[in-house]
């Protein structure tokens, strides 16, 4: 019961810093937002465009073209364009000429321009959705007049409605088109989440430590070891508590991760959380190896921040190590990592619903260099002990 009321006064401690408690779970949440953000920002084409023309016509071809395809359309003038080409800003823009909308009507060839210094891939594809586009403008123009004719309606009014028509099917399209890249970026949110958590981990556990650093500086950790209390007794309770409090964190952010950030983060959860809680063990053991040697909790936050950037990026929290070309050293370098092991198995287990059982490598991993982390820092808290008491 003793160490159970130790262990909760330790939690209470570690909960006591609000603020630090707040940052820590909003850390790995914002950085996922602020790369999601980023990614789905970039999604769209720009196109710049200059409509001369200003008639019904021109619009209708410039509405088509934002419904019809992922064009971001930006409307300019000629001289901006060319100088943003000119520039090397953009590689091509389109000039809507004047008569656009009198040639269509007469069933002529359309007047549009692309704004380029030179051939490029860009404007290849740009000019075939323009061409694509004026194609079914001229095809709805001809399908107006005859169908006004028949029925003696307003060509304009029927024109109108069939490109609706024709904006709203393509609308069904991209409707299917943006839930299919909303899984990827669900998915991709998710990778991001699983990769910044498993970084930040480092710093819960160097947080929940830093207790220790701050009892050697005001010699607290003096006055523990001259009571009745048993010190090893001491240490096991803030080593549990710490886990219990990355565990907390873990469940806080994983919940934010779902219904926050709507990501696909909490799926197989057995397994899921398995590989997180022995991923947490490891960390805590790695850590307890640099306790006993750091005199100041200042410089244990440096060392502990330098660590988990390092192995993040090492291990591939901001990117993964499997899409990049690297050299052999960074390859085996990566593989001491936590990191790359919690990742991997977690993906899989995650996105491809795999059994705990087949993550068995990763879990011996992570558990052993837990128990050696926690085994040499013991080994060299009683050895400055028995030297201490020497002197």
């Amino acid at each position: 019961m003793h160490i159970l009321s130790m262990i909760k006064s330790q939690l209470k401690l570690l909960f006591n810093n609000r603020l630090a408690v707040f940052a820590i779970i909003l850390a790995p949440i914002l950085l996922t937002f602020l790369v999601s953000y980023s990614s789905s920002s970039n999604s769209k084409t720009n196109v710049y465009f200059a409509d001369q023309d200003n008639t019904e016509a021109s619009r209708q071809l410039v509405n088509m073209l934002k419904n019809n395809h992922d064009l971001n359309l930006i409307s300019s003038s000629e001289s901006e364009i060319k100088n943003k080409v000119d520039d090397d800003n953009i590689t091509v823009g389109v000039l809507i000429n004047k008569g656009f909308g009198y040639k269509l009507q007469n069933n002529k060839a359309l007047d549009i321009t692309l704004i380029e210094d030179y051939d490029s891939v860009d404007g290849e594809k740009l000019s075939d959705i323009i061409l694509s586009t004026e194609n079914t403008l001229q095809k709805v123009n001809l399908d107006s007049k005859s169908i006004s004719r028949v029925l003696s309606s307003n060509e304009s009014s029927i024109s109108n409605k069939i490109i609706k028509k024709i904006n709203n099917g393509s609308g069904v399209k991209l409707l299917y088109k943006n839930l299919k890249s909303s899984q990827n970026v669900e998915d991709k949110n998710a990778q991001n989440l699983i990769g910044f958590l498993l970084m930040f981990l480092w710093f819960i556990v160097i947080q929940g430590f830093r207790t220790l650093i701050e009892e050697k500086e005001n010699n607290t950790f003096n006055r523990i070891k001259g009571t009745p209390t048993n010190y090893s007794k001491y240490l096991l309770s803030k080593i549990i508590a710490n886990y219990i409090f990355g565990m907390i964190i873990i469940a806080i952010i994983l919940i934010v991760g779902k219904y926050g950030l709507k990501s696909k983060i909490i799926n197989n959860v057995g397994p899921e959380i398995a590989i997180l809680s022995i991923y947490l063990f490891s960390i805590v053991g790695l850590v307890m190896i640099f306790v006993p040697f750091v005199k100041k909790h200042q410089t244990f936050t440096i060392i502990g921040a330098a660590i988990m950037v390092l192995t993040g990026l090492l291990g591939g929290s901001f990117f993964s190590m499997d899409e990049l070309q690297l050299p052999k050293a960074i390859e085996i370098i990566s593989k001491f990592m936590p990191e790359t092991w919690g990742i991997k198995s977690l993906k899989e287990v995650v996105f491809n619903n795999l059994s705990l059982g087949s993550q068995s490598q990763t879990i011996l991993v992570l558990g052993i260099a837990g128990i050696v982390g926690l085994l040499i820092s013991t080994i060299i808290v009683k050895i400055i002990d028995r030297t201490e008491k020497n002197f």
